[in-house]
């Protein structure tokens, strides 16, 4: 347990950290990330783009909007520049194929990312200041998140960490991007650390998408606020019924002191290979793997499937049976038993017909699990019977998507590219990509975002 306090200035040094780091200070190695997360989410958010959530939410949303300032990404509307950065963030996480803290429950790209390209439409904004902001958000976005739920620090696995701690992150890329002063990027944090939320009983229904548009739309709306002049609370990170004491049991507030950015917590990023629940791509990789060494035929023998996982596979991927494609998106068993049936994991396979398809439910119904803390969150064992009484068994030490096996580049423009040509055109897909790639040499940040609307197809 932590007895200390945390410093009373841990707020105060938090913004002095975004104000006083530069373009200089990132590492090759944190500039690289940085653009391997911007690739990697834009594609998911034209991918989400037309989903159920996102079309639900621009009914609701859009002829509420000002100014039509701002691009919507894989969608012809414009809109103003907060309700841009809400459904472009819902649209990132629509189909749950973002990016994971490899340490964190947290997805801190979406919302991050996508508050700045809102903002980079509002203002001009160089590509080398945007990568920075970036970096600077999913700093403050992952410090937090480690704060509040990475050991030493005892959290609850109820809490949302995208929702009580991307906010955050994306309220500080802004007050960067923004060029705020040190006391205006701590009322920035301190606002929108006053809206942190999100619990994971929402799993299963379109409010746990809309965590991540809130955390986007917070974040901007809290730096825009702060540099008008309003205030947020003098200690909001550390204060008593601060942040920190009331997002953790036992927060180890040590994560959030210096040395921030040694290295940057973008380079923690893991890229998610499968649309589902991060903590059970582990099973998802070895079901992979043993149909692809089987085949189809064997699929259809199996009597029984037993997997040894991490717990939090089953504390968030519990259901067995899915009642429609949002409880599908973290449940264990439908993920394990599509792979194990079709040998895939792609969109496709979290659709209502998939779901629903009789062959799949008795499938799952045949897969038992246990779990075991020694087993490494990264890793899985899965054991086959098949009808003959042969048994199988893979094991999966680091899975697809993991820091130590992690998607190189070239896999990463591929998901984009599966993803983006669902709504955009290839030269707009293409365009955006290279331009992603090379956003430090732009002039002006938005060049991304303005080919992101469908104009071809």
């Amino acid at each position: 347990m932590n007895d200390k306090a945390p410093p009373d200035t841990l707020t105060h040094d938090v913004a002095s950290f975004v104000f006083r780091t530069t373009s200089t200070d990132l590492s090759p190695s944190s500039r690289e990330s940085a653009k391997r997360a911007l690739v990697n989410i834009l594609g998911c958010c034209i991918g989400g783009s037309r989903h159920e959530i996102v079309e639900t939410a621009a009914r609701a949303l859009i002829p509420l909007a000002g100014g039509q300032t701002c691009t919507l990404l894989g969608r012809p509307e414009r809109v103003d520049v907060l309700t841009a950065a809400l459904i472009n963030a819902l649209s990132s996480a629509a189909y749950s194929f973002d990016d994971t803290h490899s340490e964190a429950l947290l997805h801190p790209s979406g919302a991050v990312a996508t508050t700045l390209l809102a903002l980079a439409e509002r203002q001009r904004l160089t590509g080398s200041d945007f990568l920075l902001s970036m970096v600077l958000g999913i700093e403050i976005a992952g410090r937090l998140s480690k704060a509040v739920s990475v050991p030493p620090a005892q959290g609850d696995i109820g809490w949302s960490q995208t929702g009580i701690a991307a906010g955050v992150g994306a309220a500080a890329a802004a007050a960067k991007a923004l060029r705020l002063t040190s006391e205006q990027i701590g009322w920035a944090i301190g606002i929108a650390a006053t809206q942190s939320s999100g619990f994971r009983a929402a799993h299963g229904s379109m409010s746990a998408t809309l965590i991540f548009g809130h955390a986007a739309q917070t974040g901007l709306r809290a730096a825009i606020l702060a540099q008008h002049g309003f205030d947020g609370p003098r200690a909001p990170l550390e204060g008593k019924y601060g942040y920190l004491s009331l997002f953790s049991r036992t927060p180890h507030f040590e994560y959030l002191l210096p040395p921030l950015g040694s290295p940057f917590e973008v380079e923690a990023l893991a890229y998610k290979p499968y649309p589902c629940g991060a903590v059970i791509h582990p099973v998802v990789n070895a079901a992979l793997q043993w149909h692809h060494s089987q085949g189809a035929d064997r699929s259809r023998q199996i009597r029984e499937v037993r997997l040894h996982t991490h717990p939090s596979a089953m504390a968030l991927g519990f259901r067995r049976h899915p009642e429609n494609v949002l409880e599908a998106k973290v449940s264990l068993f439908h993920w394990v038993a599509t792979a194990l049936w079709y040998g895939r994991a792609s969109i496709a396979e979290g659709q209502s017909q998939v779901v629903q398809d009789v062959r799949i439910a008795q499938l799952r119904d045949r897969i038992n699990v246990l779990t075991d803390d020694a087993i490494p969150p990264e890793s899985a064992v899965l054991h086959v019977l098949l009808a003959s009484g042969e048994e199988q068994t893979v094991s999966i030490e680091h899975c697809k998507g993991s820091v130590m096996n992690p998607m190189s580049d070239d896999d990463i423009n591929e998901k984009y590219y599966q993803q983006a040509l669902l709504h955009i055109s290839r030269f707009e897909a293409t365009t955006m990509c290279q331009r992603s790639w090379r956003i430090e040499e732009l002039e002006d940040a938005a060049d991304i975002i303005r080919v992101a609307a469908p104009s071809s197809i």
